[in-house]
């Protein structure tokens, strides 16, 4: 019978329009009106069988496609003609009308004590007065009212349901897209971590190897030794990683990735870089920082091989302090540099990713990130990591976490 919920304060409803069962209601009603005139059946009303009545008995029909526009000002119309003219019919489904509308019992109590006044003193010339009157009269009043109110009732529980699911579908894909961005984010920086710091060894020793004088050709297989071990371990990391985007398990977990470096491989990575970078790097180690969670160690090598590969990029030649040290607060890890001899760099490109995504993942751990130049030249990464890796919440789709930067040397 078309939309008749009430409506909450301030929201814009669209005036209703005519339905194909609003002009069939209303021909049932004209053609019941008028096999009533015609049988003589039923309380003649306050003005008897006259054309005035019959006129009233049109016109409350008729005024049934206005209902559902204006309810309430059709209710006490028909009323009227029920009145004056007995149309039981078209008052029965005001009465059904206004059920559906009603939300509160205060309101349902009023309806009802109108709707039966109006059908007794409709029908109290029609019948004797015995339980037939009342029942005559509750069926037509009370009757249509009830059923209404019901039907109103089911009509908001149906809609609130279907809004309900529709707020769960959007939650849900709002939640599995935010999973993606996350999935993306983890990938990408893992292959920024483990693969664009070989791929910049081999370019960096690629470059020294140009300006080498051909009489110190003979001796350079080591180095083009190096060149290979890099690549092949650049590839080999690289396809674990993009393995990542495929190999899934039965209940969609995420892949495991291969074996990852620890603060067991700070030694190996400082010698490695000390002949890639052919610059001093000294590595000193307070504490057993290789008895710290595997996520604490593996955060704490990012942040030296992210420091000591910018260390290569924008200032090689450069002398490089790398300091790990295990407080009761967390494991400190500090990597200075002097800066390029002669203020040039390498001229490797970067990203810009690489000190942004070393800040997301101490953050993640609970830990704190800084990078700055120093004032003497130079500059300085340093990173404080809980030691039981104490996870903060991740912070809503689209707000990553910015490392504190202070200009100076770029990152990876």
């Amino acid at each position: 019978m078309g939309d008749l919920r009430p409506r909450m304060p301030g929201e814009v409803v669209e005036k209703p329009r005519l339905t194909w069962f609003d002009f069939v209601i209303t021909a049932v009603a004209l053609i019941v009106g008028q096999i009533d005139e015609l049988v003589g059946a039923g309380s003649p009303g306050l003005l008897g069988r006259s054309a005035v009545a019959e006129v009233l008995t049109l016109a409350a029909g008729l005024s049934l496609l206005a209902r559902r526009r204006w309810p309430r000002a059709t209710t006490l119309f028909v009323a009227a003609c029920h009145l004056l003219a007995f149309t039981p019919f078209v008052f029965a489904v005001m009465m059904y009308t206004m059920g559906v509308i009603t939300r509160t019992w205060w309101q349902l109590g009023v309806l009802s004590v109108f709707g039966v006044g109006v059908q007794a003193l409709s029908a109290a010339e029609g019948l004797d007065p015995d339980v037939r009157a009342w029942a005559y009269t509750l069926s037509f009043a009370l009757g249509p009212l009830l059923l209404g109110y019901a039907a109103g009732v089911r009509q908001e529980l149906v809609v609130s349901l279907r809004e309900r699911a529709g707020d769960l579908e959007r939650e849900r894909d709002m939640m599995a897209q935010t999973a993606r961005r996350a999935e993306r984010a983890r990938i990408a920086r893992e292959m920024h971590d483990v693969v664009a710091h070989r791929v910049s060894n081999i370019v960096v020793t690629a470059t020294a190897l140009q300006s080498v004088p051909e009489a110190q050709v003979p001796p350079l297989r080591s180095e083009v030794d190096r060149i290979r071990e890099e690549g092949r371990a650049a590839l080999t990391e690289l396809r674990a990683l993009l393995g990542l985007l495929n190999a899934r398990g039965a209940a969609g977990e995420r892949a495991p990735l291969a074996p990852q470096a620890t603060a067991r491989d700070l030694p190996a990575l400082v010698e490695r870089m000390r002949g890639v970078g052919r610059m001093p790097v000294e590595l000193d180690v307070t504490g057993f920082p290789e008895l710290l969670p595997d996520q604490t160690q593996r955060a704490v090598y990012r942040v030296v091989q992210e420091s000591l590969t910018n260390a290569v990029k924008h200032a090689p030649g450069a002398a490089v302090r790398v300091g790990v040290r295990c407080a009761a607060d967390g494991v400190h890890v500090t990597v200075d540099n002097d800066g390029p001899p002669g203020g040039r760099d390498a001229g490797l490109p970067g990203s810009g990713r690489g000190l942004i995504g070393l800040s997301e993942r101490v953050d993640l751990l609970g830990g704190e990130f800084a990078a700055s130049p120093l004032p003497g030249g130079g500059f300085r990464v340093t990173a404080v990591i809980p030691p039981a890796g104490r996870p903060r919440a991740v912070p809503p789709a689209g707000v990553a976490a910015r490392p504190r930067l202070t200009g100076g040397e770029g990152s990876s």
